[in-house]
């Protein structure tokens, strides 16, 4: 909890810093002057507040889990050149695979006992190819992605305390205090943005160090999908943006309005409760991950997994409708 507390006050005035250093010389606005610089505060301040924990209780710190944290730097600097200079569809995705490339190559990766060692590479390379761009394409109004992210990072806390995983729970203790400050300044309406920076850190730290942990074991083989099911809206999000986008006969890559919370925006305009029912359907796939632990009682499990399939299913369904062409 001081962890936590400490992340939200560094995180909290880096942002505000780094919003008024934008307002004043004019960078990273966006055409409503708003800046685009919320992602830099949370993401150094996690960090920050992380590696200070770590220093200070003389922790060694795993080398796999450290290549975490210097790519998920990488990934900061460049998608906030991106912000700046805005990169070509093709650059971004070329310089994404190179680097994701290169952390699953050196990092730890999904290990899955019975698929071949290549297969658990290219898992790994799309999980966290995939969870980086899903939190990115989140970032499309007030609040959504930031706080999908929250109610991961705290389902993972959570999760990491009941295994007594010190280090993961510390982490995301950390994270959660740094969304929180962020959310402060970005739930409608929004004073500060996330920028492409803020959403691929969220993304790419969410995916590596989902694969970190270890949560299957020989009685509960089922467990190794609990990253899938907190991780599970922002990728049926992006499916259904790809889906929806090719029944248009637009490029999936292209821009639109195909989003999920976008759609239910034009069917009916108040952003905080189509936000209350995008947090919620979260949450319902956060516990859902809870429960496939087991812990001997598998009906809570299915019955909150149909739960979630249930209010899933209805959001996609009023996203469908929302829209003239379905």
């Amino acid at each position: 909890m001081l962890a936590f507390t400490l992340s939200l006050i560094v995180s909290f005035l880096l942002i505000l810093f780094f919003k008024t250093i934008a307002l004043k010389f004019n960078l990273l606005i966006s055409k409503e002057k708003i800046p685009y610089t919320g992602g830099m505060g949370l993401s150094l301040g996690c960090i920050f507040v992380y590696l200070l924990n770590i220093f200070i209780k003389g922790i060694n710190l795993p080398r796999d889990f450290s290549l975490i944290i210097f790519f998920s730097f990488i990934i900061l600097l460049v998608e906030l050149v991106d912000d700046i200079k805005e990169f070509s569809l093709r650059v971004r995705l070329i310089i994404q695979i190179l680097v994701i490339g290169l952390f699953i190559i050196l990092g730890k990766k999904i290990e899955i006992y019975f698929l071949p060692h290549w297969l658990n590479w290219l898992l790994s390379f799309l999980w966290v190819m995939g969870i980086t761009n899903a939190f990115n394409h989140l970032d499309i109004e007030d609040g959504v992605c930031g706080g999908v992210s929250l109610i991961s990072s705290l389902i993972f806390w959570f999760i990491f305390i009941l295994q007594k995983n010190y280090n993961l729970s510390l982490f995301f203790a950390t994270l959660s205090g740094a969304i929180i400050s962020f959310l402060f300044f970005n739930l409608p309406p929004a004073k500060v943005f996330m920028g492409n920076s803020g959403s691929h850190f969220l993304g790419f730290i969410l995916g590596a160090v989902s694969i970190y942990g270890d949560y299957a074991t020989l009685f509960n083989p089922l467990a190794i999908t609990l990253p899938l099911f907190v991780l599970f809206f922002p990728l049926v999000d992006t499916l259904f943006l790809i889906v929806a986008r090719l029944k248009r006969g637009i490029n999936p890559m292209c821009k639109s309005d195909d989003h999920i919370f976008l759609r239910l925006l034009s069917w009916q305009k108040d952003k905080r409760k189509n936000l209350i029912r995008i947090y919620f359907v979260s949450l319902l796939w956060g516990i859902t991950g809870i429960t496939s632990l087991g812990g001997g009682n598998w009906f809570i499990f299915y019955f909150s997994l149909l739960i979630s399939v249930l209010f899933t299913l209805r959001i996609i369904l009023k996203a469908h409708l929302a829209h003239p062409n379905g």
